[in-house]
């Protein structure tokens, strides 16, 4: 992932649909404003979220620390979600990508309330995750992924800890009938466990890409009824 995400589509894509929230609430270039981001990997989202204030990130395992070291990225701490090692009230931002995703999170809630936590009043939440468990296959196993997250189950958690939702879309709406297409072969096709993400032709790669691009657009004024993630942007009132 590490040698493949600054380049590959879907990464890239993800980036501009929560960049595009960002600066749709205001969060401008050179801003003062203070931004965790949970579960970042290999600090890719982390090195964009620089640019929009003082960004600092957190995650449990050695060797993402290590490939943010990589980036340059020095203000990243080992932590787990369900005892974030921060104050109340410490970010006016905390953004989530494919978190709760991940098998080792055991306890969905108790990690977003310490996100809700962490954040200021009226600071933001903005949280993506994997949609649909019917999705669920080789891809997902190879990911460590335990579950695939509908809109209904994000309002639920959501309410669960106290914070009002903005916004609730899913995305990648205009590839989703190839990607379904996609997925159900694999998980039919008996493979256990292998990964989507793998070099592709360049042209190929940059359809993809603005195809994402353009749903990043769109979401600033409409919700999309369906995808293969689904996105939430909630404030701490």
């Amino acid at each position: 992932m590490y040698e493949l995400e600054d380049s590959f589509w879907w990464f890239r894509g993800k980036d501009a649909v929560l960049l595009g929230l960002l600066e749709k609430i205001g969060a401008g270039a050179k801003s003062e404003k203070r931004i965790l981001d949970e579960g970042g990997g290999t600090g890719r989202v982390l090195a964009g979220l620089e640019g929009y204030g003082k960004a600092y990130g957190l995650d449990f395992s050695p060797i993402a620390l290590e490939f943010c070291g990589r980036r340059g990225i020095e203000k990243v701490v080992r932590g787990t979600g369900a005892a974030l090692p921060f104050r109340d009230g410490a970010f006016d931002f905390v953004t989530s990508v494919d978190f709760l995703y991940h098998r080792n999170v055991r306890d969905d809630r108790k990690v977003l309330a310490e996100m809700a936590r962490t954040l200021k009043s009226g600071g933001r939440l903005i949280l993506s995750e994997p949609a649909f468990m019917f999705l669920y296959g080789p891809h997902d196993e190879a990911q460590h992924g335990k579950k695939r997250y509908n809109a209904s189950e994000i309002k639920e958690l959501m309410s669960s800890c106290g914070l009002v939702i903005e916004k609730l879309s899913y995305f990648n709406f205009i590839l989703f009938p190839f990607f379904l297409a996609h997925r159900l072969r694999k998980k039919w096709s008996g493979i256990r466990s292998e990964s989507d993400v793998r070099k592709i032709n360049p042209l190929l790669n940059r359809l993809l890409f603005s195809c994402l691009r353009l749903e990043a657009g769109l979401l600033g004024s409409i919700n999309l009824p369906v995808g293969s993630s689904v996105i939430c942007m909630a404030r701490k009132p």
